[in-house]
């Protein structure tokens, strides 16, 4: 009985999910509506861009409205991320938390930010732009906006 006790003690702890990781520290900087910089430990910057979220580039429309929003939601905060994995500029990909408040979810619930499909599956986010769609919220009030990525896209050509 005691073997088959440890057996299944084995089993169960080598089945759960593997340990969140997780990084805390102070907003620094805010690049745009999707990256910013924290401090990490007092003395490590680490770059984040935010999971599941395109916002709009400098030079773009509301990209200066959407850089703000961002700003006035984490800099100078405590804040913690969610880090899912990093990209390929070694930039840490994750979910921003201001106390509980998911700022990704935050920057499309308020029209300043594209749900990224491409890249994620997120059924939240998509409701949270459907929604701010039919609100026509900030980049959802012009007639035809153009996602970031289509934004880039044409202006490395010129």
């Amino acid at each position: 009985m005691r073997h088959i006790l440890l057996v299944l003690l084995f089993v169960f702890i080598s089945c759960r999910p593997a340990d969140e990781v997780t990084l805390t520290g102070k907003v620094v900087s805010v690049a745009d509506g999707d990256t910013f910089t924290m401090l990490v430990n007092g003395t490590e910057q680490v770059k984040v861009r935010l999971l599941g979220i395109d916002a709009p580039e400098r030079g773009q429309d509301y990209g200066t409205k959407s850089r703000e929003h961002l700003n006035n939601l984490c800099y100078g905060k405590t804040v913690t991320v969610r880090k899912d994995s990093e990209d390929q500029y070694g930039r840490v990909l994750g979910v921003l938390y201001v106390g509980d408040m998911n700022v990704n979810e935050e920057m499309v619930r308020s029209g300043l930010a594209w749900y990224y499909r491409h890249f994620v599956t997120d059924l939240r986010l998509d409701s949270l732009e459907q929604l701010a769609r039919s609100e026509r919220l900030n980049i959802w009030s012009m007639k035809n906006p153009v996602p970031p990525y289509e934004f880039r896209k044409k202006n490395r050509r010129e």
